[in-house]
């Protein structure tokens, strides 16, 4: 007997979107000189498994509401390397944490 997954073909309805960096151009090609921009950016991390529990992946990212796109984001295990690791990304956006 073949097992079917349906829920595939319900995607669109829970607003699924694929992950798009930003480069800091396309943040800030737009702003006019002598002008203070304030860009927020929420960090978050995602907890998935591969095959098994034990195989954990963890995803790090920098989400700018106001925008509706990921600024930057970074696999790897949950310690403070990875965390460095986006934080490096986002210090070309200049970035105050």
């Amino acid at each position: 007997m073949s097992r079917q997954c349906t829920h595939y073909g319900r995607w669109p309805q829970h607003g699924f979107t694929s992950l798009k960096k930003l480069r800091p151009q396309s943040v800030t090609s737009h702003i006019q000189p002598g002008s203070d921009v304030i860009v927020c950016a929420e960090m978050d991390e995602h907890w998935g498994y591969v095959g098994a529990k034990s195989r954990q992946r963890w995803l790090f990212y920098a989400y700018d509401r106001i925008r509706r796109t990921v600024v930057a984001h970074v696999f790897g295990e949950r310690t403070l390397a990875t965390l460095e690791r986006l934080l490096s990304l986002l210090s070309a956006f200049e970035v105050v944490v």
